[in-house]
């Protein structure tokens, strides 16, 4: 492996895959994509010439036995992650896998197990962490900034037109709005709190008798007191966003997917006057970020910042959302 780049291959032809890592891997001071695998060479072949990537695989197992590779993008379907994360552990690639890391807590834990078997890096690719805006608000509420933290409200849903074939809308493949855009504000939650939920509670409705959630909406109590609410929806005009509610004021984060911001805080009781403060977050790609940190550790040996463990906590808190959805009861947590 050349010392200062790391050799990618795109575990499928999914879009994230092509529309966001190879394009920020072009502005990545050490990271290149290098292949791209499909279920069938025809497909891979295809993407490959037109996105103008230099190898491709009929199977996944053929592109995780090319020596001149050193890692993946996991970007299968959520129900595949954790078979091919392990698979692509044993053949001694290190894994950048899209959220969420697996669909169960059992799952991210053989993963993780298989992962440190075989000296590998396996971080799960929730990239919304590395935007300024949310690192600030993070900070922000570290300090005390606005006071004690009482509510925090995040959601992210988009509309899908066709959804018959979707994966999103598969229950063999653990589709769902929760698993599949529901997490973001999941961790956007115990990101911007550094905390871990105790307890929640969640409700789902199926829209069209898919087997799977198209809309869900949770609730998480933490330690503190402090109760956040996520919603999360595949049939709804876009909209992606935090807002954080303390004793002494807000904070906002209109998109939380907007590399650059801004972030907004007021402060003040709202009722006699309230200072506002809008901050520009001027930032790369966060996909970019991604890349350059996660090759630095595969290069360095350096502990990613936020190593598998976090994603084995978020799918636990998902997996717990799903449970009450499902149970009508409240979850308790201990993570």
């Amino acid at each position: 492996m050349p010392q200062d780049v790391v050799r990618y291959g795109l575990l499928s032809t999914a879009q994230i895959g092509i529309n966001a890592h190879l394009k920020a891997s072009y502005d990545s001071k050490n990271s290149e994509i290098v292949s791209i695998s499909s279920r069938t060479a025809a497909k891979a072949e295809a993407a490959a010439k037109e996105h103008g990537i230099g190898r491709w695989y009929g199977s996944y197992e053929e592109q995780l036995a090319d020596p001149d590779m050193d890692a993946v993008i996991n970007s299968l379907p959520n129900g595949m992650h954790c078979e091919w994360t392990i698979k692509a552990a044993e053949a001694g690639k290190h894994i950048l896998c899209e959220k969420p890391l697996a669909v169960s807590a059992e799952e991210c834990q053989r993963m993780i197990d298989a992962a440190n078997a075989n000296n590998v890096v396996l971080v799960e690719a929730f990239t919304h962490r590395w935007n300024p805006h949310m690192r600030i608000a993070r900070k922000l509420i570290a300090e005390g900034a606005i006071g004690d933290i009482q509510t925090v409200d995040s959601a992210l849903c988009f509309s899908i037109a066709e959804p018959s074939g979707n994966v999103r809308f598969s229950e063999e493949l653990a589709g769902g709005a929760l698993w599949d855009a529901g997490c973001y504000a999941v961790y956007a939650t115990r990101f911007v709190m550094s905390a871990e939920p105790v307890q929640v509670v969640g409700m789902s409705n199926d829209s069209g008798n898919w087997g799977i959630d198209t809309t869900f909406s949770g609730t998480m109590k933490f330690a503190n007191g402090a109760i956040g609410n996520i919603t999360t929806n595949m049939e709804q005009p876009f909209r992606c966003y935090i807002t954080i509610d303390g004793s002494k004021g807000r904070i906002e984060i209109p998109g939380m997917f907007d590399d650059s911001g801004p972030i907004i805080i007021k402060r003040g009781d709202g009722r006699n006057g309230r200072q506002e403060e809008i901050v520009a977050t001027p930032s790369p790609n966060r996909f970019s970020v991604q890349f350059d940190e996660f090759s630095e550790c595969v290069l360095t040996g350096k502990k990613p910042e936020f190593p598998a463990e976090d994603g084995l906590r978020n799918t636990a808190v998902v997996e717990a959302l799903y449970k009450s959805a499902n149970t009508g009861s409240s979850v308790d947590l201990n993570l």
